[in-house]
Parts: structure tokens; C-alpha cells; sequence
């Protein structure tokens, strides 16, 4: 190991309240959020270069076969797998503040502060840089864990079944209404090439009201907030089994997982694909389609997920893997800082203040393109490591949760 690397072996708790030392950190959890960061970049790149209408649909901008292609393979292997994957790490965060803040007697209005400041930077990133933000999201559940932090870890996963499932059971019910003359919920109108004129060419004012528009579009809908927390639930509970803390002590469960998750992640979100190739349902229209599409989703895509933390964790166990996977530990070390330069360099390239870009690189050039964007982060991570604890907007983080004394 070299001196970066040896930063990341665990040492003994610290006495006090405060930041995660460096030395404290398991490491398969920052490789596991940075593999994560680099499906969300990859994920996100359409949204980034199109309007909200043609995120949820790209085959109402992109038709070029190649680039169909290149989106169909993205939303088989990649769309939603890793901000769950991201989501249950976010989990497993909380349990590790909740234990050391147990076993120190200490209370939970440092955590309070910590889900404040996150939706101060998430705000801020909504509606200075990019509509998809899912930082308000995390903040807002993040708070909403708090009452479930003591309960026991069958009624924990009782809840996080709950929670995870109501979406499902919500638009089935909708569906099921559509089919005696229920009106479903209005699905968002949009001029996309007013809204791509707009983000190529138009003036910063232009760009902040109309991304702010997108962004109170994308979360009119606030139950989806359930899933969140639900996932959430899942990450707390996965940390108490210890399959995170001790992942060698359960490599038969971590096994299991993998030969579960992958093939009936891979069959199951293929099989939404297709639908969605054959048919291209709106996705905000309650149907038949969309609804066989979301079941199917539903157990597919955290199935995919979990096989892919399972892969990787199980790879972990050997010190020649480890050395291979370590360069995501340090995007994962810098996780807010790199998730919100992601939003930074692409808005630059597409947005007319930058490049002028928008509505112009389809889905396969956002493949190279988003390749080359998580490669030159893993060198600035390391680089900025070498140096520095934290992250700049890590050390932000933790000045507004801990106050200056912990936060340098």
C-alpha cells in the first residue's frame, strides 16, 4: 500500500463526536459509493443535455438507432441500479453515526445539523446548477429516519418493506381507477425545444426560472419520497446484520446475493427495456404497460443493485482486487464534492453560459463523454486526498454539522 492507501485502514474511534477520520473509514463502503458515482454520472448525462420530458422519454429527442441502442443499454444495466445502491449506502451512514453516537451517550442534534446543511447545499445545487438534484431528497429522509433509529431490526424491515412497496401499491391503485373513469394525475406539459432553445441559448435568467420549473415538476410527486426512506431502512438494516461492518464473517450471504441479484437483475430490467422499446408508454399515464413495466422494475432494479454491491464486496476479500478497486474509494472519499462537480462540468458544456451544448450530444457520445468526466475525477480525488482529509464540500458538510473545531 502506499501512503494514500494506508490512510484508509481503520484505526480506533476517536473520543468524541465529530467527523469520520480518515483512519476510521471502511474502505468497501467509499469503493462501494464511488462505483456508485459513476453510474449516477452515467445515468444522469441525458438529463444533464435534455429537458425532464425527455429524460423520462429520450426517444422524443434521441431516434437515431445507435443512439437508442446506447440508451436501451443504460437503462438495462445502469438507470436506477446505483443511486439505490448510493440511497442504501446513505443508510448505512446514519447507522454508523447513530452506534458512535450511542456508545458515546451523546444526542442526535449533530445529525440534525448535518441533514440542515445537506439541504442547504441541495438546494443550492437544485436551483443553481440542475433540476435532478437528489440532495433535498436525501435531507428531507434523512430527517424522517430519526424516529426509526431505536427500533428493533424486524420492525425495521417490516417498515423498510412498507415503504419500499406503497409506490407500487399507488399506481396500481391508480391504474385500477383509470379503468372505472378515474381521471389519473396530470402529467407535465413541456415545450422541449422551447426548453433545449433555452438551455443552449438563453440568458442566465432564462436558465435559473426554467430550471427551477423542472425541478418543482420533478418533485410535485413527494411519495416517492417512501421509496427513499424505505431504501434507506434497508441500508440501517444491512449495518445491524453486520454485512457491511463484518463482510468477510458473511460471504455465504454476500454469495447468495450475487447469484440471486445479477441474473434476475439482468432478466428482469431487460424484460423493462423491451417494453419500453416496443411500446414507449408515458411514463407519468397510469396503464397497463407502465404498470407491469413499474412490478417488474420494482423487484428487478434493486435486485441488479444488490448484485452489483455483492460483486464487489466479494471481490474486496482479495488484497489484488482491492488494489484494482481502490481508485473508486477515492471518488467515494469525495462523494458530495465529485456528485456536485459532475453537475458543474456538465451544465458548463451544455448550458449556454459554458459550451452551448444542449440537445446536441445524443446518448452514445454521453457514454465517452461521462467516461471521460469520472476519469479525470479519480485522479483530482486522489491528487486532493494527498493533501487534504476531505473534500471541499465535505469540509463545508462538516463545518456547518460540527462548527470549526472539527470541521479542519
Amino acid at each position: 500500500m502506499d501512503t494514500l492507501d494506508e490512510a484508509l485502514v481503520r484505526a480506533p474511534e476517536p473520543e468524541a463526536i465529530g467527523p469520520v477520520p480518515g483512519g476510521e473509514r471502511i474502505t468497501v463502503i467509499d469503493c462501494l459509493r464511488g462505483a456508485a458515482l459513476f453510474g449516477i454520472l452515467t445515468a444522469n448525462m441525458r438529463g444533464f443535455n435534455a429537458p425532464i420530458s425527455a429524460y423520462m422519454q429520450p426517444s422524443l429527442m434521441w431516434t437515431w438507432l445507435p443512439d437508442r441502442l446506447a440508451q436501451a443499454l443504460v437503462d438495462w444495466l445502469v438507470q436506477g441500479k446505483f443511486i439505490t445502491l448510493f440511497a442504501a449506502l446513505f443508510g448505512i451512514g446514519f447507522a454508523i453515526q447513530m452506534d458512535r453516537a450511542a456508545a458515546r451517550q451523546q444526542g442526535v442534534g449533530f445529525y440534525a445539523r448535518r441533514m440542515a446543511g445537506l439541504l442547504i447545499i441541495g438546494l443550492a445545487h437544485a436551483f443553481g446548477l440542475w433540476w435532478g438534484d437528489i440532495l433535498v431528497s436525501y435531507a428531507v429522509c434523512g430527517f424522517l429516519l430519526l424516529p426509526f433509529r431505536n427500533l428493533s431490526q424486524r420492525a425495521i424491515l417490516r417498515w423498510a418493506h412498507g415503504l419500499y412497496w406503497f409506490m407500487l401499491v399507488l399506481f396500481a391503485g391508480f391504474y385500477t381507477g383509470t379503468l372505472f373513469g378515474v381521471a389519473p394525475p396530470e402529467s407535465p406539459a413541456q415545450n422541449i425545444q422551447e426548453a433545449v432553445a433555452i438551455y443552449a441559448r438563453g440568458t442566465v435568467a432564462e436558465i435559473f426560472a426554467l430550471r427551477a420549473e423542472e425541478w418543482r415538476e420533478a418533485n410535485t410527486f413527494v411519495l416517492f419520497l417512501t421509496r427513499i426512506l424505505g431504501i434507506f431502512l434497508f441500508g440501517l438494516y444491512l449495518w445491524r446484520q453486520g454485512y457491511v461492518r463484518q463482510p468477510g464473517e458473511h460471504l455465504d450471504w454476500w454469495k447468495r446475493a450475487q447469484r440471486i441479484g445479477i441474473p434476475l437483475g439482468l432478466v428482469g430490467n431487460f424484460v423493462v427495456v423491451m417494453l419500453d422499446w416496443t411500446f414507449h408508454p408515458n411514463p407519468f399515464k397510469p396503464s397497463l404497460v407502465t404498470l407491469v413495466m413499474f412490478s417488474v422494475q420494482s423487484f428487478a432494479l434493486p435486485a441488479l443493485s444488490v448484485g452489483y454491491a455483492s460483486t464487489v464486496v466479494i471481490l474486496w476479500q482479495d488484497p489484488v482486487w482491492q488494489r484494482r478497486l481502490m481508485p473508486f474509494s477515492y471518488v467515494g472519499r469525495m462523494a458530495l464534492t465529485n456528485y456536485l462537480l459532475q453537475s458543474l462540468i456538465c451544465t458548463t458544456i451544455f448550458y449556454s453560459y459554458g459550451l452551448g451544448l444542449y440537445g446536441r450530444v445524443g446518448p452514445l457520445l454521453n457514454l465517452f463523454l461521462g467516461l471521460a468526466i469520472y476519469s479525470a475525477q479519480v485522479p483530482f480525488s486522489r491528487w486532493w486526498l494527498s493533501t487534504h482529509r476531505y473534500g471541499p464540500m465535505e469540509w463545508l458538510w462538516r463545518r456547518m454539522t460540527y462548527g470549526r473545531a472539527t470541521a479542519s
